[in-house]
């Protein structure tokens, strides 16, 4: 054959490589192409900061005379620090339900104090753990003086209907570029010499019912505040073993 047909035999002749063994394959660098990179990730609390949170639990338990077991509604950052500060030199502690049980103990077995696991077996839902010497009047008394309000999130059950009249005072105080934002809401809104026009009457939310995402964003803009933080005593503790359910809180 040809130079040229020996040319075309080398081009297509198959070439077999060695196939490497598995510590070569574990010594190759990784690639870096394709790789997904997840963005929402978050670093977990390590397992220090749960024991420190558990041994802070312990300690105040031991140093406090009373332990209040407190529910917690509409729930803001904010106003715990407030509430905090006006229960100084006491203790509010919010953590995970579970922590807080494992903290005190479930059972009198494993109990920190001596019939402390009657507030530790009625952990549930939002809540925190007071400890503090004042007598309960007192903190019932703080918890009922404050009660501020904030904007209700999705989700919430709406405390009242509200139904914004058509025209242009009802958006008068808004900005006119946010007019595309309040037509995304699902507004019947127009933008005239410069003005929002609310072209019909719009139910924002009706008593009762849970708070859309629109919803709650439409109240934000009208400033309407729908959600009351509050703090009630489901139950309290009081060294030496004394349990005293919410219904029958007097000192």
């Amino acid at each position: 054959c040809g130079p040229s047909s020996f040319c075309r035999e080398a081009f297509t002749r198959r070439v077999q490589l060695p196939v490497p063994s598995s510590s070569q394959l574990r010594k190759m660098p990784k690639s870096k192409r394709n790789k997904v990179i997840t963005l929402t990730k978050t670093k977990k609390k390590p397992k220090e900061k749960k024991d420190t949170l558990i041994e802070e639990i312990r300690t105040s338990c031991e140093k406090f005379s009373r332990l209040y077991l407190v529910s917690i509604e509409n729930e803001r950052n904010t106003f715990i620090q407030a509430v905090r500060h006006k229960l100084r030199p006491g203790r509010l502690i919010c953590a995970k339900n579970k922590v807080m049980q494992l903290a005190l103990g479930t059972t009198p077995a494993t109990e920190c104090q001596d019939g402390v696991h009657q507030i530790a077996n009625r952990i549930t839902g939002p809540c925190a753990l007071l400890f503090s010497d004042k007598p309960p009047a007192d903190v019932q008394s703080l918890f009922a003086e404050y009660r501020p309000h904030d904007f209700a999130r999705a989700g919430a059950t709406a405390t009242e209907t509200v139904v914004l009249p058509k025209g242009e005072d009802t958006l008068a105080k808004l900005p006119h570029s946010i007019e595309a934002h309040l037509r995304q809401l699902g507004m019947p809104t127009q933008l005239i010499n410069g003005k929002i026009h609310l072209l019909g009457e719009h139910t924002v939310c009706k008593e009762g019912k849970e708070l859309t995402s629109d919803a709650a964003q439409i109240l934000k803009l009208m400033e309407i505040k729908q959600a009351q933080f509050t703090l009630e005593v489901e139950a309290h503790w009081e060294k030496g073993g004394k349990f005293v359910d919410c219904e029958d809180m007097e000192d």
